[in-house]
This record gives structure tokens, sequence and C-alpha cells, in this order.
């Protein structure tokens, strides 16, 4: 919570720093505009002022020093009519080292220095635009000095300035309302993941996150940590499913074991024909466990991707060759026989495809009657590799199909229990072909044998 409210703190503090930023960016940009308007307008003003002195005097050409002594007092005291309505300029009027001023209060500047050009002049602070004129009429001289009156531009520039204080505050107040709504509906999708999300542990993984939008950026997130949860969900089942069979298989040698140990232990090690049969039964449920928790090793390593391989480029048909020869040693109850046998070099870890082919000859073996075939056809097209295996055996019910490569999946459980069988060799069988980019098919009938297809991608040329 102290986090959240931390980083809602960033963000304003943020947000109201960019403004401020901004702001008084904007504010400094329209204040020279304003400037660069207002100098451009008294410049303007004082052009045109000049024009009305000199249409005012002109008629002093023909007078003398007195009578333009006069004329000029007389013209400098009508000010409004001279000025019109721009009553922030100031004029001085100069003739023969004779000082008249438009007002009282005005004050006197070097009415001589850069004639006809405009000038800056500071004054107490305050800075002027000043234009000084020498008028001539026959051989009269009249010197003029208009310069603009600071405090009704520096009034303007305060004024201007208030506006903008007072419209940025107006801003910043709505801009964060707008931000706290904007907040508010960010917020909500988040708050709800935060929320279900919280609820969701390995005991209970049946919560999902609502999605409101798909297309934006919170609802593609919700998906995303939906499917995690998904895969987790199924992970944990598996793995407690996992965990269930693998205590249940072991429970019964387990008990086996302890069983006949109990008795030996009772008393029966004086019947040797006793003592032989237990040692029998306890080695052959030792060597059930220890195949099992090979299985079970394999299992656990390519759960957790560390199965190691070693894949090399290989030719399939004499792996075959050797499996169908030491098949025939070991199994002289059925006859084994090589439809094809296509020379085709692929990327194999032959101990691996070697032990899956062993297991479904195993399968094959354990589930067809004496005498009868079992048959490998390997060959080969543009694409892959084929590997299949028939035999006669009493096939498989459709119901059951679906299951036959799941985790200790067993269709008979007290006939398969008697033939050693785990329910983990066609699952095992599978995960070594997915470890090799094939695939895996089976097809059967009740009564009429099945048939395992392997397919395995031949090497890219």
């Amino acid at each position: 919570m102290d986090n959240n409210i931390s980083i809602k703190r960033t963000v304003i503090s943020s947000f109201l720093l960019s403004m401020l930023v901004i702001l008084i960016s904007i504010h400094l940009v329209i204040i020279l505009i304003f400037l660069n308007w207002e100098i451009r307008r008294i410049k303007s003003e004082i052009n045109k002022t000049s024009l009305i002195i000199h249409r005012e005097l002109e008629v002093v050409k023909h007078l003398n020093q007195n009578s333009t002594i006069k004329l000029i007092h007389e013209r400098i005291t009508e000010l409004d009519l001279i000025q019109g309505n721009q009553s922030s300029l100031h004029i001085n009027l100069i003739y023969k080292n004779l000082f008249f001023p438009s007002e009282f209060n005005s004050s006197n500047y070097n009415y001589k220095e850069k004639l006809g050009a405009f000038q800056f002049v500071l004054n107490n602070k305050n800075i002027l635009i000043m234009k000084n004129l020498l008028l001539k009429f026959g051989e009269q001289e009249i010197y003029v000095q208009i310069y603009s009156d600071s405090d009704e531009v520096k009034n303007d520039i305060i004024a201007l300035m208030n506006s903008l204080f007072f419209s940025s505050i107006f801003i910043i107040m709505i801009s964060l309302g707008v931000v706290k709504k904007m907040d508010q509906i960010i917020q909500s999708p988040i708050q709800e993941i935060t929320k279900t999300v919280k609820k969701i542990n390995r005991h209970d993984l049946s919560k999902r996150i609502t999605v409101i939008n798909p297309n934006n950026e919170l609802g593609k997130l919700s998906i995303v940590i939906n499917e995690m949860i998904d895969r987790l969900d199924i992970s944990f089942k598996s793995q407690n499913k996992f965990i269930s069979n693998a205590s249940h298989e072991l429970r019964t040698p387990l008990a086996v074991i302890k069983g006949y140990s109990d008795l030996l232990n009772a008393g029966a090690k004086s019947d040797p024909n006793m003592v032989d049969r237990g040692i029998e039964e306890i080695l052959k449920e030792v060597n059930n466990m220890e195949n099992l928790l090979k299985k079970l090793l394999f299992l656990a390593r390519k759960e957790n991707n560390v199965l190691k391989n070693n894949i090399v480029s290989f030719e399939i048909s004499i792996l075959i060759q050797e499996l169908i020869e030491k098949q025939r040693l070991i199994d002289k109850d059925h006859n084994y026989k090589i439809i094809r046998n296509e020379i085709s070099n692929l990327n194999i870890d032959k101990d691996l495809i070697l032990q899956a082919l062993r297991e479904i000859l195993k399968n094959s073996s354990k589930y067809t009657p004496k005498n009868l075939e079992i048959s490998i056809d390997s060959f080969f097209n543009k694409k892959s590799h084929y590997i299949i295996i028939k035999d006669q055996g009493k096939g498989i019910q459709k119901k059951h199909l679906k299951y036959v490569f799941e985790r200790f999946y067993i269709q008979d459980e007290s006939r398969n229990r008697q033939k050693n069988s785990f329910g983990l060799g066609l699952s095992i069988v599978k995960d070594i072909i997915k470890l090799h980019d094939g695939n895996i098919f089976i097809e059967s009938e009740l009564g009429n044998g099945t048939t395992v297809t392997i397919e395995l991608p031949k090497i890219k040329k």
C-alpha cells in the first residue's frame, strides 16, 4: 500500500513539475510575443505622432523667432490634440535651446543623439522607447523628442501575467482532475488483476482474471496471466496424479517384500522350500521396483528438461536389424518378421530409439499368443521415415485407445499386475519420439491385433 501511494506521489509530482515547466515556457513565449507586439505598436504611434507634429509646426517657416516660440508653446499645451488617443507618449520640443515639454514632469534627455533612430533608454529601472527628430522649416530648426510611458507598458505586462497566472491555476486544477480520473480508470483493472492473483495459490487455481477488453495492453496481460494459470493448473494436477500413481505402484512390491520378510521372520525360514520361494519373490519385486524407479527417473528428467540425449546421424536400418536379431534370441515363442528395412540416415539418439522400439516389441510379445507373427516395416518418403510394428495379439478396445499413452494407465489391473506392468512404457515411448520431433500413432481392434506407427523426420539436405 505504501509503495502504491509512493508511486502515485511520484507520478503526480512528475506531472506537476512537467506542467509547471510547460506553463512557464508558454508564459515566457506569450510575454515575449506581447513585448514584441507592444514595441512595434509604440514605434508606430511615435511615427504617427511625429507626422502630426510636423504638420502642426509647418507654418513656422513664415514666422520670426518670437512668433515661433509663441506657436510652439500653444501647440505643446494642446497635447491631446497632437497625440490623439496616444496618451502613453511624451513629447518634448526644443527650439533655440528652449525646452517645451508636453507635461510638467516630463524628463529631458539628450535630444541631439541618434537623430531619426529609435533608442531604448534606461530611466529609473524602466526602459523607454525614444526617438529624436530634427525638423527644418526654411531657416527654422526645431528638435522633437518623443518617448513612451513605461508605466502603461508595465501595467499591461502585469495584467497579462496575472491573467496567465490564474488561467494556469485553472488549467492545473482541470489537469489534476483529469489525471485523477485517468488514474481511477487505469488502476481499476490493475486492482482487479491484483485482487484475483492474490486469491490464487497452489491449492486453488480455479480463479481467473476477467478480461474486459482483449485488445488493449491490460487485456492482453490478463490473457497471458490466465494462460499461465492454466498451465500451472495442468502442471500441478499432473504432478499430484504422478505422485499418487507412483506411490500406489510402489506400495504393491513393498507390501509383497514386507509380507515375505514377516513370514520368514515368523519361523518359515526353517522350511527350505519357503525360504527359496520367499527369496525368489523378494528378488522379483526388487527387480520390479528397480524397473519402476528407472522409468520414474526417466520421466522426472524429461519433465525437468534435464534428459540428456546424444543425437547423431545414424543408419536406422542397422538398428532395426540388430533389434530383431536380439529379439529372436530372447523371445522364441513368436515369429519376428522384417517386411522392409530401407536404408536411411536419421538424426537420432540410438539408445533412446532402441529403448522405445524394445518397449513396443515387449508389449506386442506380452499380448500376442505363442507362435504368431510380430512384424516390423521400416521405410521412408521425401520428408519422413516410418517404423510400423504390427502384432496379432488380442487388440485394444476402442474406448481405451485414447488413454494408452497416459502414465500409469492400465486396461486390466489384475492381468497387467501379473505381467509386471506399471502403465509407464508407452508414455515413455511417446516422450522419446517427441524428443526427436516425431509422432507416434496406434491403431487397434479387439481380436485383430495392434499396429504402432512411428514417424521420424529425415535429415534436411
